[in-house]
C-alpha cells in the first residue's frame, strides 16, 4: 500500500462521517436533494424576489460601473481605505470560481444530467446574482479597517459586527469561527489539492511532461504562488486583472471556433437543450426536477453564491460605496456560470462528446470536444486550465489567509504561516491523490453556506434598505421612485 492509500485509509472514516452529515439529503421524485443545496436555491430565489430580480434590471448599471461609464464623484475624488480596484476584485472572484470546477464540473453535469442542464445552469446563474449582491454588500458595509490601512472582511465580520440582536449576539463569535475554520479547510482542499492534482494529471496525460515527477510541477506552481501571495491582495489583484480577462476571452473564443466548425449542429443543439430542460430523457432520473437540480447544483458550486467567499475579496476594494461594489460583484456569477460554464457545457453537446462516453468524465469530455478542431486544441485547453487553476489557487490562498488571521490574529507571522502551509499542500497535492481530503474539503465548502446564510437572511432588511437608498439617491433601477 502506497502513502496515498495509507493516508486515505486513515482519513476516509472521518471524511465519510462528516460528509454524510453535511451532505444530508431527502429524495424528491426519485432525486437526491442535499439540504444545503436546497438552502442555497431558496436563498437565490428569496433575494431575487426581495430585490425585484436585480440580476435583470441591475445588469446594465453593473456594466456601467465596471467600465466607468457611470462614476460616483465621492468615490473618485476622495482617498478611501482599501487595497484594490473594483476590477481587480471582480477578476479575483471570477478567478477563484473559474478553475477546474467550470471545466470539469460543467462537463460532469452534462454527462449526468443531460443537455437540458445547460438551460438550468444559466437560470441558476442569473438568480445567483441577487444572492451575490446581498453578501458582497454586507461584506463591505461591515468590513474592518486595520491600522495599516488594509481591510479585512467577509462573513466572519458581518456575523460579528452585523448580528447585534440580544438573542444571537452571544453566539456570533462561535458562528464566525465556524465559518473561518471551514474556510481554511475548504481552501486547502477544494481550492488547492483538487485543483493542482487535476491539472497535474491533465498536463501529464496530454503532454507527457512531469510523468513520474509530478511533484516537480507542484514545486514550480508552489514557488509562483508563494512569490505572488506574499504581496497580498494587491499582487493577486494585479495578476488576475491581467490574466483572467485574457484567459476567459481565449476560452470563449475557443468555444466559438468549435461552434463554428459545428455550425450545422447549432440549431439542433439549442432545440435539444430546451427540449431536454423540460422533457429530459432517461439519462437523468426525476424528470425535469432532476435536470433542474443538476443545473442548480452545478451553478451554485461554480459561482460560489451563498458561500461568502466573494465578500472576502471585495472587502479590500477602495470604495465608500458598498452598494455600487455589490452591483459589480453580480457580474461574477454571470461570467462564471452563464458564459464560461455554459460555454463548456454547450461545446460538449454540440460536438456530441457526451455521447458514448462511458468511463469518460470531467476534463476528458471537454478535451474530447476541443480535439474535434485539431490535435493541438487539447493542449491549448490544458494551458488555459493551468492558468485558471493558478488564479484559483492564488485567490484561495487569500481567502484562507483572511480566515486564518481571523482565528489567530492579524500579523505578518500568522499570514506567512498559512501561506507556507498552503504552498506545501500544493506540492503534496500534485504528487498524491488524497481523495478523502478532497471529499472532506468539499463538505466544508458546502457547509460555508450555513453560517453565511444565517447572517445574510437575518440582515436582509439592511440589504434592501441600503439598495433602496442607493437607487433613490442616484435615480437608478426599480426602486428609484419607491419610498
Amino acid at each position: 500500500m502506497n502513502l496515498d492509500s495509507q493516508i486515505d485509509s486513515i482519513l476516509s472514516p472521518v471524511a465519510n462521517k462528516i460528509s454524510g452529515i453535511i451532505f444530508s439529503h431527502v429524495t424528491i421524485h426519485g432525486v437526491r436533494v442535499e439540504f444545503l443545496i436546497l438552502l442555497l436555491m431558496i436563498a437565490a430565489f428569496y433575494f431575487s424576489y426581495r430585490t425585484r430580480f436585480i440580476g435583470f434590471w441591475g445588469f446594465k448599471h453593473a456594466l456601467d460601473l465596471i467600465t466607468k461609464k457611470y462614476k460616483h464623484e465621492d468615490t473618485i475624488k476622495r482617498k478611501k481605505h482599501g487595497e484594490v480596484s473594483s476590477f481587480q476584485a471582480l477578476t479575483a472572484t471570477i478567478s477563484a470560481s473559474a478553475g477546474m470546477g467550470n471545466v470539469v464540473g460543467s462537463a460532469l453535469a452534462v454527462s449526468v444530467g443531460g443537455p437540458g442542464v445547460i438551460f438550468w445552469m444559466m437560470v441558476a446563474g442569473i438568480f445567483s446574482m441577487a444572492l451575490k449582491f446581498a453578501e458582497v454588500l454586507l461584506g463591505l458595509k461591515f468590513r474592518q479597517i486595520n491600522k495599516d490601512g488594509t481591510s479585512s472582511g467577509g462573513p466572519m465580520y458581518y456575523i460579528i459586527n452585523g448580528l447585534r440582536a440580544p438573542w444571537i449576539k452571544p453566539y456570533t463569535p462561535y458562528l464566525a469561527k465556524i465559518y473561518a475554520v471551514c474556510c481554511v479547510f475548504a481552501m486547502i482542499g477544494g481550492w488547492n489539492l483538487f485543483q493542482i492534482n487535476a491539472i497535474t494529471t491533465q498536463i501529464t496525460n496530454v503532454t507527457g511532461l512531469f510523468a513520474g515527477q509530478r511533484w516537480v510541477f507542484g514545486l514550480i506552481v508552489a514557488i509562483i504562488t508563494y512569490v505572488t501571495v506574499i504581496g497580498g491582495i494587491k499582487a493577486i489583484g494585479k495578476f488576475t486583472s491581467k490574466v483572467t480577462p485574457v484567459m476567459c476571452s481565449l476560452y470563449v473564443l475557443s468555444a466559438f471556433i468549435i461552434c463554428l466548425l459545428n455550425f450545422n449542429h447549432i440549431p439542433h443543439t439549442i432545440a435539444l437543450i430546451l427540449k431536454e430542460a423540460f422533457q429530459p430523457q432517461a439519462i437523468v432520473s426525476g424528470g425535469v426536477w432532476g435536470c433542474m437540480l443538476w443545473g442548480f447544483r452545478r451553478a451554485m458550486f461554480a459561482n460560489e453564491a451563498g458561500l461568502g467567499t466573494a465578500p472576502i475579496a471585495f472587502s479590500a476594494v477602495k470604495t465608500s460605496k458598498p452598494v455600487a461594489q455589490a452591483f459589480i460583484a453580480m457580474l461574477q456569477p454571470f461570467v462564471d456560470t452563464v458564459i464560461v460554464g455554459a460555454a463548456t457545457a454547450f461545446i460538449i453537446v454540440v460536438t456530441g462528446s457526451y455521447l458514448n462516453a462511458t468511463g469518460i468524465e470531467g476534463i476528458e469530455l471537454t478535451s474530447r470536444a476541443f480535439a474535434t478542431v485539431c490535435p493541438f486544441f487539447p493542449v491549448l485547453l490544458t494551458f488555459m486550465a493551468a492558468c485558471f487553476v493558478l488564479s484559483t489557487m492564488l485567490c484561495g490562498s487569500y481567502y484562507g489567509t483572511k480566515s486564518w488571521t481571523f482565528l489567530f490574529g492579524e500579523s505578518k507571522a500568522t499570514t506567512r504561516t498559512f501561506q507556507i502551509i498552503y504552498c506545501l499542500f500544493i506540492i503534496i497535492g500534485s504528487a498524491m491523490n488524497l481523495k478523502s481530503v478532497v471529499n472532506l474539503s468539499d463538505a466544508f465548502t458546502l457547509f460555508l453556506a450555513v453560517p453565511n446564510l444565517i447572517a445574510v437572511f437575518l440582515l436582509s432588511d439592511i440589504i434592501i434598505k441600503e439598495l433602496k437608498r442607493y437607487c433613490r439617491r442616484y435615480n437608478i433601477g426599480y426602486f428609484k421612485n419607491l419610498k
